[in-house]
């Protein structure tokens, strides 16, 4: 079986692994479809925190399997698993390996019909509805979202179907911004043609935003989060901030505001801690996503901008890295 390994930095390579046999109670499942998205770059170039410097908590170090969302196919299955057949569709986030086995509830069935442009954003959208529910928006709440990467994106159809009023995306790249009006974006602006601040008032008619995303996944994002919301408002963290944050002054927005600030981690708790207390973990709303896909509910195919083979990943990410206005994320075809 293939895998891509990186060895060192933009050192990758398509290399040939054992295939691993099935087992009692999982699944044999060959990938069909990967993603390239900015993590991917970082992954490439060594930059990603898990390639940074030993003694950071997050250091692995080469080699290093490439990560990311896949959609697989099931080539076998093993005894004493019911309700799988041969064929069935599972997605997940994991490492880029092309055979894996797996118990049948820890990737997520992809329902007959739904595109692979979709599927494959099962993962990322986990995450996004899982800092969206940490919200906990209002009827009509006013939503600034900054940042429109893969995940930012996506925030847009969450917090449109939890009923939110204006849904305001802010981002560098048109593009992107395109992309966000097509997921639910009510107002789009481009920080490098309007100011954001003047902008967003008007929009929110001098109240600014309830509830503001950062999505940026810059250290400049948080200090700019802090600096839309309005008073009393919430700040949402979904950048996986992994360098210094600096704010100049955090009496004139943290202490005057009193704002509230919200971290968010992956697609939500466990599956074990699933009681009546608790009843959206992240096994659930993969669930709810899968069902809402095949109902036509949920669609994030826009955020597929490329289409690509297996042999082109490294052109990919070379790609993505060289034009980030002109891609977001590249389906990988095995």
């Amino acid at each position: 079986m293939r895998s891509i390994v990186m060895k060192g930095p933009k050192d990758c390579r398509i290399e040939e692994e054992p295939e691993p046999s099935v087992a009692h109670g999982r699944i044999k499942v060959r990938l069909r479809y990967s993603s390239v998205v900015m993590e991917n770059v970082g992954l490439y170039t060594g930059a990603d925190p898990r390639l940074r410097q030993p003694g950071n908590p997050l250091y692995r170090g080469f080699p290093q399997y490439q990560a990311g969302e896949v959609v697989g196919e099931v080539v076998e299955v093993g005894p004493d698993v019911r309700g799988v057949q041969l064929g069935d569709r599972y997605a997940s986030y994991t490492s880029y390996r092309e055979v894996q086995v797996i118990a049948p509830d820890a990737w997520t069935k992809v329902p007959p019909g739904v595109a692979p442009e979709a599927a494959i954003s099962q993962a990322f959208s986990g995450t996004t509805l899982h800092a969206v529910r940490r919200a906990h928006l209002e009827l009509g709440d006013d939503v600034l979202i900054i940042g429109a990467g893969p995940m930012g994106a996506l925030l847009a159809p969450w917090t449109r179907l939890a009923g939110a009023g204006r849904i305001i995306v802010a981002d560098l790249y048109p593009l992107r911004l395109e992309i966000a009006r097509k997921l639910g974006a009510t107002h789009t602006i481009n920080p490098k043609e309007t100011d954001l601040k003047t902008a967003v008032q008007e929009i929110t008619e001098g109240n600014g935003p309830d509830v503001v995303f950062d999505a940026g996944n810059t250290a400049a994002t948080f200090p700019l989060a802090l600096d839309q919301a309005r008073s009393q408002g919430k700040v949402v963290v979904l950048s996986w901030h992994t360098q210094p944050i600096t704010i100049e002054d955090i009496t004139k927005d943290f202490y005057h505001k009193e704002l509230e600030i919200i971290a968010t981690r992956a697609t939500g708790p466990s599956h074990s801690h699933r009681s009546p207390y608790l009843r959206w973990t992240g096994r659930e709303s993969q669930l709810l996503i899968a069902r809402w896909m095949a109902e036509g509910r949920f669609d994030p195919s826009p955020i597929v901008t490329d289409r690509r083979p297996l042999g082109e990943f490294v052109a990919a990410i070379e790609a993505l890295q060289a034009q980030p206005a002109q891609h977001l994320k590249t389906l990988i075809e095995w």
